[in-house]
């Protein structure tokens, strides 16, 4: 099989070229450059397709990534919001723009590092390592998309590509290192928003009933649950419980304030939405690294009631649906509720 395998330049999806070469099949690599950090990459690229000896094929996606990842990032932090952008980058342009331009230039099927499975069906499901699955980022993909895709690491443990890595002499002195979960950022992500002039400057910080505590430095600084720099002085630990950007105020609270039993998304997409009568129970994961909940769900996917709260989730973060190891789809968390 002709399998293209989109290469960041960690040593995560040279393994999983690796892999699929050492499996009989037709490897060659795909690089997209897509921000300044992918011109960078681009040396480590080369280096591995030529430990590799595979052929290698590079395509500026800068204007698409620009347009579909980084002013979305832009604008959901300019609302308030916490956005993650790698489930969108995913579908829209690395298993979007980037698998429709490898398709036409021959291959059936594109690969990536990921650490998740595709079976059958098809069905996404949880990578084997518990510890660094990877599937929460693919939960956005339509099945089209993963008919296409191919996941060599979904059986893997880190370890063992590690492993494998220093065997194949990628690693060494730093030369390749792991894939960064954003990776066109440089520094903290407010560097970029100022550059794109949002820079609320300067607001106050509340408590719940409005009593002002002291003054932060912008709302884009904060998230909900955070503690640190909100620079008052209560007496008692205080957390971001709430952000209103069109007052450029962020309200803070005690640590019983974050715990919410309800999440409503402002939109959802299924991969393979449940059967059987709503509401269903699923697990629910509310970002990245939080432990998936039992959760009832409304029969349109928009409304989550937790079994048990759950700590600050957080509107933009995207929230998945389990079903055991599946992944049956996801949506944008807009507003969360006691």
């Amino acid at each position: 099989m002709n399998v293209a395998v989109a290469l960041s330049g960690g040593i995560d999806s040279a393994v999983a070229a690796y892999l699929l070469k050492e499996a009989g099949h037709e490897v060659w690599g795909i690089h997209m450059i897509h921000h300044s950090t992918g011109e960078e990459a681009l040396p480590q690229v080369r280096r591995v397709a030529e430990i590799l000896k595979i052929p290698l094929e590079t395509v500026d996606l800068k204007g698409v990534f620009e347009q579909e990842v980084i002013r979305p990032f832009m604008d959901a932090y300019a609302r308030g919001l916490t956005p993650n952008p790698c489930p969108l980058c995913n579908k829209r342009v690395k298993l979007g723009i980037l698998m429709e331009k490898a398709l036409a230039m021959g291959a059936q099927r594109v690969a990536t590092g990921h650490y998740a499975r595709v079976e059958k069906g098809p069905r996404l499901l949880k990578g084997l390592d518990r510890g660094k699955d990877q599937s929460y980022f693919l939960a956005l993909l339509s099945r089209d998309q993963l008919e296409r895709l191919a996941l060599p690491l979904g059986t893997k443990t880190r370890k063992t590509v590690e492993d494998k890595a220093r065997e194949l002499g990628l690693t060494g002195k730093g030369e390749i290192k792991s894939s960064q979960e954003i990776c066109f950022l440089k520094g903290h992500y407010t560097r970029l928003l100022k550059k794109g002039g949002i820079d609320p400057g300067p607001g106050p910080v509340v408590d719940p009933n409005g009593k002002v505590l002291g003054t932060h430095k912008g709302y884009i600084h904060y998230t909900l649950g955070q503690r640190r720099g909100l620079r008052v002085a209560t007496g008692k630990p205080v957390y971001v419980v709430r952000i209103i950007p069109e007052e450029n105020t962020v309200v803070v609270g005690p640590a019983e304030a974050l715990m919410k039993r309800g999440v409503k998304l402002a939109w959802v997409h299924w991969i393979r939405p449940p059967s059987g009568p709503s509401p269903w129970e699923l697990k629910v994961k509310i970002r990245y690294r939080h432990r998936e909940a039992l959760a009832r769900v409304d029969e349109k996917g928009l409304s989550i009631t937790f079994m048990e709260p759950q700590r600050a989730p957080t509107p933009g973060q995207l929230a998945v649906f389990y079903l055991e190891e599946e992944v049956l789809g996801g949506g944008e968390i807009s507003e969360n509720s006691d």
